[in-house]
Parts: structure tokens; C-alpha cells; sequence
């Protein structure tokens, strides 16, 4: 398995990187290989145009295939495989919900497939739905703007708001509609279950195999196989995220350090910093 060179074709940031997106091709190599695990604090869509790829998210594998598109929450922990027989082509749009909130307050519009509260989220938007519902051309609209930057910000911000309803619409009414994993390692989603009914605790793996019932090493093997990423860092990186969500809230940076499990302030500090890219509490 190896990793190879991504061509950007065009990129474009808005609101700092609130909203940013980019078009990026990697050509054929002949040989599978696997796109680090990973989480932001942005919601993530990916339209597929050209090429075969799983998606790994929280545990669970999808499959994807040209005019699909992949829908990954903030905090959501995921990794693609690509097969690499064919070029892997595809345009991804990241953008904070906080940038549009004031609007969507003041106009009393709340969508729920992008609350952080959302139980059932739809991961693989399959692509006669996304055609259906014009999502890909919406897409198409926003990556295609050539307007004078003025006039670019108010378009992509208008055409992201379609975007964003449309899939609020799809998603509301097409429940069975969507594709189940493909494959769920049953002790990783175990494990995934448990880290989340006990974000709020200081996680020991000793403690957590025992409770799962199988060996510490075995865990951590299982897991690591699945995830792409060690149990610790999973922990980690979904404990940074909960307290990023805990700070957007209102919670001040030491109420959302212990609300994650942690009694040393230090500690929390350092590791904020160095996955989310800034201070608890930095704007």
C-alpha cells in the first residue's frame, strides 16, 4: 500500500477557512493505497467524479463510486482507501456552520441533518439522489464561480445555503435509501460506543478491553487495523473535538477540559493546541 502525488486543480478559502473548498486529481498508480485518518471541525461533503474508494468512518467502511457523495460531520474520525487502478478525481467543499448560524437564526431556520446532534447521518449520498436533488450541480456552481471577489462572496454563500437545504431535504426524506457499511468490525465499533458513552472520563485502554472483554493488545490491534490510527489517538482527537464543540457552545476552556475527562489543565491546553491548530477558546 503506498501513498502518491495529488494534483490541486483550483482552491478557494472564504471567511479565513471557514468555508474553503478544492478541486484535486491523483492519477493511476496501479496499487491500493490509504489516505491517513483524520478529523476538523468543519462539515465535510466530497462529490466523486472519477475512481473507486472506500470511506472509513468512526469504525464502519463505505464504497464509493463517480457522482456519489460522502458526507462527514465535524469530529466524524475517517481515512480513505483508493483502489488506484483508476485516477482518483473529486471536488470537496469544508465549511463551520457557525459562519452561516447568525443567518439561519435570524431567518429561524434550522437544518437537521448538520446539527451536531443528528442520530441517524446518512454517510454515502448515493448519486441519483444527489443528481435529483441538483446537488452536483450546485457543486458544480460554487467551484465554477469566476466572479470579481466581492461579488464571489456573496454568490458561494448563497449557493451554499441551496446546497446545505436541499441536503437537509434529501436526507429527510430518503432514510431508506441509504447504503449500510459495507463491513463493521464488531470490537471497533464496541470500542467506538464506549469512547463516546464515556467522553466526559478519563479512558484507560486496560480498563476499557477489560470491560470489553478481550485483551489489551488485541484492542489496540483490532482497532489500529480498522481506524488507521491507534487507539489512543482515536481518543485523543475525539476528546479535542467534543471540547471544540463544548467551547462553540459557550463553555469556558476549563469547564470544557473537565467536561472531556480532564483534571490537569496543562495537559488539556498542550494537546488542544497541537490537534486543533490553536488555544482553547482562540478564535
Amino acid at each position: 500500500m503506498q501513498t502518491t502525488e495529488t494534483a490541486v486543480l483550483k482552491k478557494y478559502n472564504l471567511i479565513g477557512d471557514a468555508i474553503y473548498y478544492h478541486h484535486c486529481r491523483t492519477e493511476a498508480t496501479g496499487e491500493e493505497y490509504l489516505h491517513p485518518s483524520e478529523a476538523h471541525r468543519q462539515h465535510e461533503m466530497l462529490l466523486l467524479l472519477e475512481g473507486e474508494i472506500s470511506y472509513i468512518i468512526d469504525g464502519e467502511t463505505y464504497t464509493a463510486g463517480p457522482g456519489d457523495m460522502i458526507f462527514v460531520a465535524p469530529g466524524e474520525i475517517h481515512a480513505i482507501r483508493i483502489d488506484g487502478k483508476k485516477p482518483y478525481e473529486r471536488l470537496v467543499l469544508l465549511f463551520e456552520l457557525e459562519a452561516l448560524q447568525q443567518m439561519m437564526r435570524e431567518l429561524s431556520v434550522s437544518l437537521a441533518a448538520f446539527s451536531q446532534d443528528a442520530e441517524k447521518r446518512p454517510h454515502i449520498l448515493p448519486r441519483a439522489l444527489v443528481s435529483e436533488y441538483g446537488l452536483d450541480r450546485l457543486f458544480f456552481e460554487i467551484f465554477s464561480c469566476e466572479d470579481a471577489d466581492q461579488y464571489k462572496r456573496l454568490f458561494i454563500l448563497s449557493k451554499l445555503l441551496c446546497f446545505m437545504i436541499q441536503t437537509d431535504k434529501l436526507i429527510g426524506a430518503n432514510q431508506e435509501c441509504f447504503a449500510a457499511p459495507i463491513s463493521t468490525d464488531a470490537l471497533t465499533s464496541a470500542a467506538v460506543t464506549y469512547i463516546n458513552e464515556h467522553i466526559g472520563e478519563p479512558i484507560r485502554l486496560e480498563k476499557m478491553a477489560k470491560d470489553l472483554f478481550v485483551s489489551q493488545s488485541t484492542l489496540c490491534h483490532r482497532f489500529a487495523k480498522s481506524m488507521n490510527m491507534t487507539t489512543m489517538n482515536y481518543i485523543l482527537t475525539k476528546k479535542m473535538h467534543r471540547a471544540a464543540e463544548l467551547l462553540e457552545k459557550g463553555h469556558s476552556a476549563a469547564e470544557a477540559a473537565s467536561m472531556v475527562g480532564y483534571d490537569n489543565y496543562t495537559s488539556f491546553f498542550y494537546n488542544f493546541k497541537r490537534l486543533m491548530g490553536k488555544a482553547p477558546g482562540a478564535r
